[in-house]
């Protein structure tokens, strides 16, 4: 039988590794030799240690998945169950849970390898690192609403002092902006949750959505649930919320930005998919896909439009990402077991992709390489870097046979099954809008002329970031081998839906 404990172990190892990653990296930092291969160990002991506690828990679950799909745990030993911690174990869950920790991992090593360790607070940075990514993991388990909210308010805190990191003016604003931001959208968050409570007695998933189903009068959950939706969309950075993400992301170093990108913004996704799929389920409760298919097109179509317009690489992926917000939203918008598997595919590769693009500029970024005409024939200074930037830029693109084409073709294949091919016309278009200010960046990086000679990169640094590029290559050759871990996830929708 799964407990709590089960459920918030990888948390509780990530968290305690957080509370001593302080005093330990603190002892390795007097030490003269070899400190930064010590770092390196420290920070990848608990994903590790994480990783096999998570593939124990799939095991457990996947024994009883056929008998009971959706596996409920509570902290409550009986009685007010309605004041209790739930959390919910189920393919989706699983499956994120075992994303955020490839992804968490190959980040954490690229900023134990980017962040300078004699700097005094780079134990504090590393601590942060491991808390976001804990209270990312519990957020997703989390089977009730007030469960979810604590903890993905926790992941983000602490992403706002990772934005202020390096302590520039620039970053302390865009932190201050992004923290304003959080603030006014767990306003509306917990203002819906607290009319959703007093109507239902109950802010546990199931209950919920049995309630929305139940209800003569439904006018006043859905108000509530308006709200709690407005609240995630701003934390989620679709537009028009999405102001506070370009600066974030471009002020924040290019560690920061890798690992927000490639954790937070994917758990941000990760919770509309289940807010929305997962109790607002249509037709079963609340028709929103017209809805919220608008808002993908805006959301994908501003993103590109201002990404073209940038000459600054790192704001230029910062809009990159605003655009994936889009794409996630078509396949969220299907509400089909092939939108699904789109989506939850799109959250692994894209997430991936971001964080190798600002982990590459980042390398560049730390030579002085930040407008488009610095890029001019960097290639054949830095082939290392440059081959993977590339390699990012053709997968936003969606060009075979690089993973974010599998991405995509799923994505817009389920929104044209689910009757809104003009979503996918949309869509493709805006891959072809990418496509240029990508492939503009490239013949900077190859077609032009160096502007700087002798440029050195660094060899160990490059490690995390062809960590990234070979899980991008292998699962757009061989999209089967997430797909298949994917579908009993994707089929589960079929039980919810009519």
């Amino acid at each position: 039988m799964i407990s709590v404990v089960d459920a918030l172990l990888p948390t509780i190892i990530l968290s305690v590794s957080a509370l001593l990653t302080i005093p330990i990296l603190d002892v390795i930092r007097r030490r003269d030799n070899k400190h930064r291969s010590l770092v390196v160990i420290w920070v990848a002991v608990p994903f590790f240690a994480a990783a096999l506690w998570t593939v124990h828990l799939a095991l457990r679950y996947f024994e009883v998945m056929d008998s009971n799909p959706f596996l409920f745990v509570s902290s409550s030993s009986g009685g007010r169950e309605v004041l209790s911690s739930s959390f919910l174990i189920d393919a989706v869950s699983i499956y994120m849970v075992a994303v955020y920790l490839v992804m968490g991992f190959t980040s954490c090593l690229y900023s134990s390898l980017y962040i300078g360790f004699e700097e005094k607070s780079s134990e504090r940075y590393f601590a942060l690192l491991l808390i976001v990514v804990g209270s990312v993991i519990a957020a997703t388990l989390s089977g009730d609403l007030l469960t979810l909210f604590i903890f993905w308010e926790a992941s983000a805190a602490g992403s706002c002092f990772l934005i202020a990191y390096n302590g520039r003016a620039d970053s302390i604003e865009a932190s201050l902006k992004y923290l304003i931001m959080i603030v006014i959208a767990s306003g509306f968050i917990v203002y819906g949750l607290s009319i959703i409570y007093g109507l239902v007695g109950s802010l546990n998933f199931w209950s919920i959505r049995e309630a929305l189903t139940t209800l003569p009068d439904k006018t006043l959950l859905l108000f509530a649930f308006l709200f709690v939706a407005a609240g995630y969309a701003i934390e989620t950075a679709v537009v028009p919320f999405h102001m506070w993400l370009p600066d974030a992301y471009t002020s924040a170093s290019s560690s920061s930005a890798a690992f927000l990108s490639a954790i937070v913004d994917q758990a941000s996704y990760y919770v509309f998919m289940r807010v929305l799929l997962y109790i607002l389920t249509p037709p079963a409760v609340l028709n929103w896909p017209p809805a919220l298919s608008i808002f993908s097109a805006i959301t994908m179509t501003v993103g590109n439009i201002f990404a073209l317009a940038q000459r600054n690489v790192k704001r230029m992926t910062s809009y990159v990402c605003i655009a994936d917000i889009g794409y996630n939203l078509v396949a969220i918008t299907s509400v089909k077991p092939l939108g699904v598997m789109g989506n939850l595919f799109f959250f692994f590769v894209g997430g991936m992709t971001t964080a190798l693009a600002f982990m590459a500029v980042g390398v560049m970024n730390k030579l002085g390489i930040e407008n488009l005409d610095d890029f001019s024939g960097v290639g054949k200074e830095m082939p290392l870097t440059s081959l993977a930037l590339t390699t990012a830029a053709l997968s936003f693109s969606g060009v075979p046979p690089f993973a974010g084409f599998i991405a995509k073709y799923l994505v817009f294949t389920a929104a044209i099954e689910a009757g809104m091919a003009w979503l996918a016309v949309v869509g493709v278009l805006n891959s072809v809008l990418q496509s240029a200010y990508l492939l503009r960046l490239i013949h900077y990086m190859y077609g032009k002329k160096p502007k700087r000679l002798g440029l050195k990169e660094p060899k160990g640094i490059l490690v995390p970031i062809y960590i990234a590029v070979i899980i991008i290559t292998v699962l757009g050759l061989y999209p089967s081998l997430a797909l298949e871990i994917i579908r009993p996830a994707a089929n589960q929708l079929s039980i919810l839906t009519p």
